[in-house]
């Protein structure tokens, strides 16, 4: 087994061991308390370096922000995590 992370706060290693499963890389998490020298760490087998540090870099890039975005019933502008429109209701074009 090899590290692939040292983690910088009480949660973050569980956040990215949860990332790293759900992309089909098998972790194991280590330490845990809450104290920088022992933070959790993540170790994955030697065979899957390479795919971790993939993963990790994906979990940690910059995330598309959806627009702002108007509504095609009345004009109205809306905030990007609007589903409908705050104004007259009608469905945020693209859903369903």
């Amino acid at each position: 087994m090899i590290c692939v992370y040292k983690g910088r706060g009480a949660s973050d290693a569980f956040l990215l061991r949860h990332w790293l499963l759900r992309n089909h890389i098998a972790a194991v998490l280590r330490g845990g308390l809450p104290i920088a020298d022992t933070w959790s760490t993540l170790w994955v087998a030697k065979a899957d370096k390479e795919r971790a540090e993939a993963a990790i870099r994906e979990f940690n890039a910059p995330r598309l922000v959806y627009p702002r975005w108007i509504c095609s019933s009345c004009g109205e502008e809306n905030e990007p995590s609007f589903g409908s429109c705050w104004s007259c209701s009608a469905d945020r074009p693209g859903l369903g």
